[in-house]
């Protein structure tokens, strides 16, 4: 058996989904689930505002047309928006896990029947979280990345995971060029190079066998923050912890000032619809996504760090804040 075939079953049994697809990017598995989905050229995928832009350009990859929906005050898709924005021609919607937080998926999946919908999560900031006692991305197809900075990681890699076989049949073949169970190069429908490589594959397979003990540490460093940064500058707990964000009107220069000691702080997501591929004649200001994205950052939980390197972390932060 290839690497790549047992990290494919390995990551079904951690999920308790039927089989996965590994593939060579987080990317990659957004992208080609929608292809495999196999919808009529400019079908509308829902997408929230507030994601990474992976997430809208595998839709616009996919020649299938994004219509975005603002974020509520935790950073996730607002389910109170979501119906407003289907009608006839809307067939998936896709939510993010962002920064960790789980999207109400009872909600979503009531959505989804309501209007016969097929579900993609982009779960790749929230790998081991559960929603109502089910992990996150196995609700309908689940899309994870494991690129080096994710919390089950390789260098490289993604999962498109799901109960639906028949779907994942497809996505196997699309991802490997369409080559079919013949293999004469008469290709039947479009395909990608988005395999895998073995060697990828043994690093993720490490890092799920240690999901456990990262994940602890990644706690311990996010309890060290809960602990020494003030309350004004805390978002609200996560279910998974990818990172650590916090929200403050200093933040680009807590983000700035960490960077330039060598600490991985970053600025949070932006609104898709100011990106100049899917700019629309929308005041994006008015955005809660815009509004949020100029005061969040977040903080690095990696479990590399050590404890002396939170705490030098959370004395600049402090010393920032104290400036104002």
């Amino acid at each position: 058996m290839q690497k790549f075939e047992i990290l494919e079953q390995k990551y079904a049994e951690h999920l308790g989904v039927e089989s996965t697809v590994a593939v060579n990017t987080g990317t990659a598995a957004l992208h080609v689930a929608l292809e495999a989905l196999k919808l009529p050229e400019g079908s509308k995928v829902i997408v929230p505002e507030f994601t990474m832009y992976a997430s809208g350009l595998a839709v616009h990859y996919a020649r299938l047309t994004p219509v975005f929906v603002d974020c509520d005050d935790r950073l996730l898709i607002d389910l109170d928006k979501v119906e407003e924005a289907i009608d006839e021609d809307t067939k998936v919607l896709m939510v993010t896990h962002v920064y960790g937080r789980v999207v109400d998926m009872s909600r979503v999946m009531k959505i989804a029947e309501k209007y016969n919908l097929r579900v993609i999560e982009d779960a790749c900031e929230a790998q081991g979280a559960y929603w109502d006692g089910k992990a996150v991305g196995s609700f309908d197809i689940g899309c994870f990345s494991l690129y080096r900075n994710k919390i089950i990681c390789a260098e490289e890699g993604g999962i498109v995971a799901s109960n639906d076989t028949e779907l994942l049949k497809v996505v196997r073949d699309m991802k490997s060029m369409s080559f079919g169970e013949e293999h004469n190069y008469y290709h039947k429908q479009i395909g990608f190079n988005y395999r895998m490589t073995n060697s990828q594959a043994s690093l993720a397979i490490d890092s799920l066998f240690n999901y456990q003990s990262n994940h602890n540490k990644r706690r311990v460093n996010e309890e060290i923050y809960n602990t020494l940064l003030p309350g004004d500058v805390k978002m609200s707990d996560r279910d998974a912890v990818w990172v650590y964000d916090f929200i403050s009107p200093l933040k680009d220069k807590i983000v700035s000032t960490l960077n330039s000691c060598g600490f991985a702080a970053r600025h949070s997501f932006k609104p898709m619809s100011m990106m100049p591929l899917f700019k629309k004649d929308i005041d994006y200001k008015k955005l809660l996504s815009f509004e949020k994205s100029q005061n969040v950052g977040y903080l690095p939980v990696d479990p590399y760090l050590e404890e002396k390197d939170i705490l030098e972390i959370c004395s600049i932060t402090n010393k920032i804040l104290k400036e104002k």
